[in-house]
């Protein structure tokens, strides 16, 4: 057998093709929703999967996901946008709140008074509840924060459940709200890798709790977990993240 025969018997399938985030589902102005596009990317992969977000997602325009075995890339022409890859998730998940006791901290959320980006798809203050998630996490403690969830049936898949995108989505920003309550970061700072784990379906229409915690800050780069749970207190999906302060 030559050389050329066994790297071609070798070398892994890949898969590529085109996704578009719209419009719609923004984060900061003009870029894609962090946790939304980490699973338009993460969930040809697994259940258990790291993002690297490495530069904005763009809106409303053919981007290019390749899969390669176990990681995959996002690319809007010749430039790698996102990496993912499968991993473990090491995260320790508190116990939950009652769904009362988030919609309570819901009350408390601090984007109601200043936000960097009033028009982000899950947590903007500028955006109608429908037209936007409105996932408003209010404080339990010194950065941990909370908000309750009822999903809505516009995002269930052909399986009757809630698609990845969304649940990432609520992976997202509960996050940073827990580090803006407990670092007082006053900046705006974005997403810059998630690693998050699917572990039951959600339903719409069903209720939710949604919690952020804080977990440590290394000069520019500020640490968390999040977590989704049902009303029974159960852990449905979990993530640790990074997120990156702009200059």
């Amino acid at each position: 057998m030559s050389h050329t025969n066994a790297a071609q018997i070798l070398e892994l399938p890949r898969s590529t093709h085109e996704v578009r985030v719209p419009n719609r589902f923004n984060g900061p102005p003009g870029s894609g929703n962090g946790g939304w596009s980490a699973a338009l990317l993460g969930k040809h992969l697994g259940q258990e999967v790291e993002v690297t977000l490495k530069r904005p997602i763009p809106l409303d325009r053919d981007i290019q996901v390749m899969t390669k075995g176990d990681s995959a890339t996002l690319s809007d022409g010749s430039e790698e946008i996102a990496s993912a890859r499968l991993a473990n998730l090491d995260l320790d998940i508190p116990e939950a709140v009652s769904f009362a006791r988030a919609a309570e901290a819901r009350a408390n959320f601090a984007g109601y008074r200043t936000h960097p980006f009033p028009g982000c798809f899950v947590c903007g203050t500028g955006r109608c509840c429908g037209e936007g998630m409105c996932l408003f996490t209010g404080p339990l403690d010194t950065g941990v924060v909370a908000t309750s969830w009822v999903p809505d049936a516009e995002f269930v898949t052909a399986q009757g459940q809630i698609s990845a995108e969304l649940i990432c989505a609520a992976l997202d920003c509960p996050g940073a709200w827990a580090l803006i309550d407990r670092y007082a970061i006053e900046g705006p700072f974005v997403l810059g890798r998630i690693t998050y784990r699917l572990d039951k379906p959600i339903y719409a229409g069903e209720r939710y709790i949604v919690q952020g915690w804080a977990q440590g800050r290394e000069g520019r780069k500020a640490l968390c977990g999040t977590a989704v749970y049902d009303a029974a207190g159960e852990v449905c999906a979990a993530a640790a993240a990074t997120w990156i302060e702009l200059k």
